[in-house]
């Protein structure tokens, strides 16, 4: 029942996300835009303090999900008898311990700008964990095949980060006079491609998207790989019988 659980825990963890952002959003005051407002105005106690708890608890959720689903049994074992799953699923898990890590109070963090550093550890985890992922869960008959699927997934999470990167350095070297991104941008007539927080959304569905098609993808994987362990556990006692 517990293996069961693990293996249930990705998509249980990103539920908990995107349950938590939609109760965070619909009690901010005055409503909250996701086109010109990012994720962490709705984790900040001064801009939602009705809401806020609900998306720290969510994230805290998702990353301790996360964390379990790496570290199912199956999937454990999964990663000793495949190499290159090792460095995909630690990869993962720190992703996972960093965002769980990313919302803590400033107290319990060393650094003064510990929670930037953690949400950019933690993306980096995630997204490189589910890429690397994508590429060595491979079946060896349709090696060639799933690869170019895994191609095309890669690609799909990453169209919006290129865009996030390319608008932040334009404004930074270009338009430096424009402020933070805000419902303001609406008034001033500034183009919506240029906002972070539409891109940032856009990340966060497309991550979710290829997480569950990654856990989708490992399931009869894992499945065998667990049925291979309870019959070698089961041997030994047929053996002795």
């Amino acid at each position: 029942m517990l293996a069961r659980l693990l293996e249930l825990a990705a998509p249980l963890g990103l539920l908990a996300f995107w349950s938590s952002v939609i109760v965070a959003a619909r009690a901010y005051g005055g409503g909250y835009d996701w086109r010109y407002q990012a994720i962490s105005v709705l984790l900040n106690p001064d801009h939602d303090p009705r809401g806020y708890l609900w998306v720290w608890a969510g994230l805290q959720l998702c990353g301790l999900a996360g964390l379990a689903w790496t570290m199912a049994p199956s999937q454990s074992v999964a990663a000793a008898i495949a190499g290159p799953r090792v460095a995909a699923t630690r990869m993962l898990r720190l992703g996972f311990l960093c965002l769980c890590c990313s919302v803590l109070p400033d107290s319990l963090l060393p650094l003064s700008k510990g929670h930037e550093l953690l949400a950019i550890l933690a993306f980096l985890g995630i997204y490189g964990g589910v890429i690397l992922q994508n590429f060595v869960v491979t079946n060896d008959r349709q090696r060639r095949s799933i690869r170019l699927r895994a191609s095309v997934w890669a690609l799909l999470l990453l169209s919006p980060v290129l865009p996030a990167a390319l608008t932040q350095i334009y404004l930074s070297r270009v338009r430096p006079h424009i402020p933070w991104v805000t419902p303001a941008w609406r008034a001033r007539g500034i183009p919506l491609y240029l906002s972070f927080a539409v891109w940032q959304w856009i990340s966060c569905v497309v991550l979710s998207i290829c997480l569950l098609e990654l856990w989708f993808r490992c399931r009869p994987f894992t499945v065998a790989i667990s049925a291979v362990s309870r019959e070698a556990l089961d041997s030994p006692r047929e053996g002795g019988a």
